[in-house]
């Protein structure tokens, strides 16, 4: 029997692209042919996103535009699955008439027998923190790629939908993050982000403590990973012995991802956090005070209900007077089935928007200040790319994460993508620098970088 041609939009985080890559392993492992453009696919899956109003609606909009390949191109199948699926499976089949198939993330082995494979096995939900990455397709460059350590969430922060959806929080073994690790190393990754929905609180489950600096230390080991990138850190999990691997070990980027939400005290409280004002204040100063180089990015959300003018005003001063390196500032999305979804005194929409304004142009300051500083000074950069348009290559200092962060440009031949250099800062270019390799050194190792 012919092979169906299979093709997949991925929307949101990278939690998603995991799973994305998973399931194009999986697809691809039965024999089905991947395709890149949705033009020329029988199958097409859409993995959608569900956080927050902005990304369901991306979602629906690309549901809606996909489902004209069924009239217009060769689709003859359209499977909706991820966060939004497993959130509103129901809703989607029934308003959505040209989906075929809608699959939850506990049921990525369906999709296998869905996408028309011949090849019928057992496969476990990556819900369950599988082995499956061994049938990853990765969809990053060659030289980076994300590493999810542990899926779900305990916190429950009463804004927030991911344990609805993801479930609780649960970690994969040591040895089994240890060898997918490895294997991308013998891939020729050279950066791993370390990701999942609470990357602080990994190993609680199952060794009955934190086990990150003992993940960091090892991983550390591996031969041919230079860099290793920690994202969505919690606040409230930190603790002595992860915030002294972070400066002892040479791999680790001197970079946190350290989603605050907020910083008063009442709004803290409601919105679940378990850390107050002076906890955060307190964390920042062990953290830039053990790792001097530290790049600090966070993010905040504006117009939670019941947040007043001064519950705003002192978010506004504690990101002036803090200098977070890197920020994203969202505003607040009403999220049913959510506690504070039921909440009092809902902030309009226009105050929201207001104030998301005004600690975007607070921090745009912040930015342009401590990058005018970094003129003239020498930093690491790995280079992710050759620009189409004019020759020049982009990369990434040791403190932008990919995608999310700041690009350094760079005039320069000899150069190759996957590269980490040492390179001098010349100039800025709104919230990009613009750089220049020192001396076409090469860093061969962490060490070299940190120089």
């Amino acid at each position: 029997m012919k092979s169906k041609k299979v093709a997949l939009i991925n929307l949101g985080c990278p939690k998603n692209l995991v799973d994305a890559e998973e399931i194009l392993g999986r697809v691809a492992g039965t024999g089905s042919t991947i395709c890149q453009y949705p033009e020329d696919a029988e199958v097409l899956i859409i993995n959608t996103c569900g956080f927050i109003d902005d990304s369901k609606k991306e979602s629906i909009d690309t549901i809606f535009k996909m489902a004209k390949l069924k009239e217009d191109a060769c689709c003859k199948k359209l499977i909706v699955t991820g966060c939004l699926a497993q959130r509103y499976p129901q809703e989607l089949q029934k308003e959505i008439p040209e989906i075929d198939h809608v699959v939850g993330l506990k049921d990525f082995e369906k999709l296998t027998e869905l996408s028309g494979s011949d090849h019928k096995r057992k496969l476990t939900s990556s819900a369950q923190c599988s082995d499956d990455w061994r049938n990853r397709i990765r969809l990053t460059p060659k030289h980076y790629a994300y590493l999810r350590i542990s899926d779900g969430c305990d916190n429950r922060c009463t804004y927030c939908a991911i344990p609805g959806i993801r479930g609780s929080f649960h970690s994969r073994t040591i040895e089994n993050i240890l060898e997918e690790a490895q294997q991308m190393a013998c891939e020729g990754v050279k950066e791993i982000n370390v990701i999942s929905q609470d990357t602080t609180s990994y190993g609680v489950d199952l060794y009955g403590k934190q086990q990150l600096h003992v993940l960091l230390e090892k991983l550390s080991g591996i031969d041919g990973i230079e860099w290793i990138r920690i994202l969505y850190t919690h606040p409230r999990h930190f603790y002595p012995e992860l915030i002294h691997a972070i400066g002892r070990y040479d791999k680790i980027c001197k970079y946190i991802d350290l989603p605050i939400q907020h910083i008063n005290d009442a709004i803290l409280k409601e919105m679940g956090r378990g850390v107050t004002h002076a906890d955060i204040e307190t964390l920042i100063d062990d953290l830039r005070s053990h790792t001097p180089q530290l790049f600090l990015r966070t993010s905040v959300i504006v117009g939670f209900p019941g947040e007043t003018d001064e519950h705003f005003a002192e978010l506004l001063a504690f990101i002036t007077s803090a200098k977070f390196e890197r920020l994203g500032v969202f505003t607040y999305s009403k999220e049913e089935g959510t506690p504070a979804a039921s909440f009092k005194k809902q902030v309009p929409k226009e105050v929201k928007e207001q104030r998301l304004k005004e600690i975007m142009i607070a921090q745009q300051k912040i930015i342009l200040k401590k990058h005018k500083k970094l003129v003239g000074t020498t930093i690491s950069a790995m280079i992710d790319e050759k620009s189409k348009k004019n020759g020049q290559w982009l990369g990434r200092t040791y403190g932008d994460a990919p995608d999310v962060d700041s690009k350094v440009i760079i005039q320069e031949n000899h150069l190759e993508i996957g590269d980490i250099t040492n390179m001098m800062i010349t100039g800025t270019a709104g919230y990009d620098l613009l750089g220049a390799i020192v001396n076409h050194k090469v860093a061969k190792n962490a060490k070299e970088y940190l120089k």
